[in-house]
């Protein structure tokens, strides 16, 4: 797999309000106007559903009196597919409250109608420049193992971040020559990593920032202890990895997939990476995506494909624990080509047990030779 690469800005806090962060904008103009205002929070997260997100509240006379128009107009559509985001609007007026995708153009598509609505241009710009300087706040910096070990001397301590709940716990690099081999430092901070598994110890790669001299750094963990130990009486038999940007396994020396989206999920790059992929790419992605149960990752790889499509993968998502797939075919490429067709063979493992087969044909399309390619339908059977 080729190696990825690219660079973001680092994290601040869970939530933070920004009244003037744009300097002579009339952005950064906040008028609120009492209980009857319509509040806009636009918030940057993983996932729709993670809880951990840096956002900002705000009262605009001008954004409010645009809403209404468009709400009162019936200024809306549906949207032909749910789009990969990590920008959201939550839209409160009075005790109602409504929450929305915000596309990389700004127009926004409700949770649950998938109606979409396009305000100004000018609106749409503004909130663009809103989301932009949280992003930069709320991910880490993409580097290449090869810079990050040495931001991560052997024996130094450091602080893990998951990115879906917020919540932290303190580590020390034990090891590890092609990623890095880490421990919790006490017994306190193995019951938080736990916690963010859910109460029990799994592989599954989780997206995480690693702070060591107080800048994050994107970085992709799982929560599995094995190995060899050295912190006595913390709770923690063995060692779990963090794995960077470019950085491999040590048994077999190959960069693994899922570390790596999930590093580019850490920095905020998922999805410019996903739209880069060749078809087999993406179809790796997608499955992987029903492996590690992240929904967050199969809607970058379903990012474009049609509703229906959209709703097989997520309903798949939950009848099935994990997903693995045979080597994929190689095919003659022809550059120019705007389809394709993929077969995958796949072995799922379904919830509460049981395992099948299935072989899926994937039909991939693209506008242009250039163009991003899209899964345009899924085809199932034995």
């Amino acid at each position: 797999m080729r190696r990825f690469r690219g660079i973001v800005r680092p994290i601040a806090a869970v939530c933070i309000l920004l009244g003037l962060l744009l300097m002579g904008s009339p952005v950064a103009k906040a008028e609120t106007r009492g209980d009857e205002s319509v509040q806009f929070t636009i918030a940057v997260k993983v996932s729709p559903e993670a809880p951990h997100a840096t956002s900002v509240s705000i009262a605009r006379n001008d954004w409010e009196k645009a809403w209404k128009a468009a709400v009162a107009a019936e200024e809306q559509s549906s949207a032909p597919s749910i789009p990969y985001t990590d920008v959201y609007m939550e839209i409160a007026e009075g005790d109602g409250r409504r929450t929305f995708a915000m596309r990389e153009d700004g127009v926004l598509v409700e949770s649950g109608t998938n109606r979409s609505f396009a305000l100004s241009a000018k609106i749409r710009k503004q909130w663009l420049k809103y989301a932009g300087k949280l992003r930069t706040q709320h991910y880490g910096d993409m580097l290449d193992w090869e810079v990050a070990k040495g931001r991560l001397p052997l024996k130094s301590k450091l602080t893990v971040v998951d990115l879906e709940t917020g919540l932290s716990f303190q580590a020390q690099r034990r090891a590890g020559s092609h990623h890095a081999d880490v421990q919790p430092l006490t017994k306190n901070d193995t019951a938080v990593m736990r916690q963010i598994y859910g109460g029990a110890w799994s592989w599954k790669r989780r997206a995480i920032l690693v702070l060591s001299d107080g800048k994050p750094i994107a970085a992709s963990m799982h929560g599995m202890p094995h190995g060899g130990d050295g912190i006595p009486d913390n709770g923690f038999s063995g060692h779990f990895c963090i794995h960077f940007l470019g950085s491999s396994t040590h048994r077999s020396g190959q960069v693994d997939l899922a570390h790596q989206l999930m590093v580019h999920k850490a920095a905020g790059k998922l999805d410019a990476a996903v739209s880069g992929f060749s078809p087999e790419q993406i179809a790796e992605t997608l499955f992987e995506a029903l492996r590690q149960q992240d929904k967050a990752l199969l809607q970058a790889a379903l990012r474009g494909a049609p509703i229906p499509t959209q709703a097989q993968f997520e309903k798949l998502l939950l009848t099935v624990e994990g997903a693995r797939i045979a080597p994929i075919k190689p095919r003659t490429v022809d550059p120019d080509s705007v389809t394709a067709q993929i077969p995958v063979k796949v072995t799922l493992d379904g919830r509460g047990g049981g395992m099948r087969e299935e072989t899926f044909r994937l039909d991939f399309v693209r506008e242009t030779a250039h163009s991003p390619w899209v899964l345009s339908g899924a085809e199932s059977g034995k």
